[in-house]
């Protein structure tokens, strides 16, 4: 079943390497602070895909916040170099069964946030998952008889 901390953990787990200070999931901080990097759930949509299965739309925000305008440019080229890694792949999700497949990613422009000295730059991740229809649970069988006529129907 999709689980979208599990989700979050597994973008954050792949954005690592991009040499941050902090990883803020979710909840992002009051004030902000330089070289942070935040990843947020922005809202799904459904659709079917088989009698079996259903597609999950996610959407996922990716905010680094950087000093000047020009580390907010630098810092996106490289999450945008990490992300494009695993675009149209499936991506096993941190302590799971279940898998993810990155469609699509698009940055802002970067901009100053209200926090003195710092700015921000915005990316979207759009991402695609695959749910099971529940189905129904029966009982099973647990013994069958069977009675056998000579001569009769």
């Amino acid at each position: 079943m999709a689980d979208i901390i599990k989700e979050i953990d597994t973008i954050g787990d792949l954005l690592a390497t991009v040499d941050v200070t902090r990883l803020y999931k979710q909840d992002l901080p009051l004030k902000y602070i330089a070289n942070t990097l935040g990843i947020r759930w922005q809202g799904d949509s459904d659709d079917d895909f088989t009698q079996a299965a259903y597609e999950i739309n996610r959407i996922y925000q990716i905010i680094y916040f950087g000093n000047s305008e020009i580390d907010c440019l630098k810092k996106s080229k490289l999450i945008r170099s990490k992300l494009s890694d695993y675009l149209s792949k499936k991506v096993q999700i941190r302590d799971s069964n279940d898998f993810i497949t990155f469609e699509s990613f698009s940055m802002s422009a970067p901009f100053k946030t209200e926090t003195d000295g710092v700015y921000a730059v915005v990316g979207v991740l759009n991402a695609l998952l695959l749910e099971a229809y529940t189905q129904p649970q029966y009982e099973k069988m647990r013994e069958i008889h069977a009675a056998i006529n000579e001569g009769g129907i």
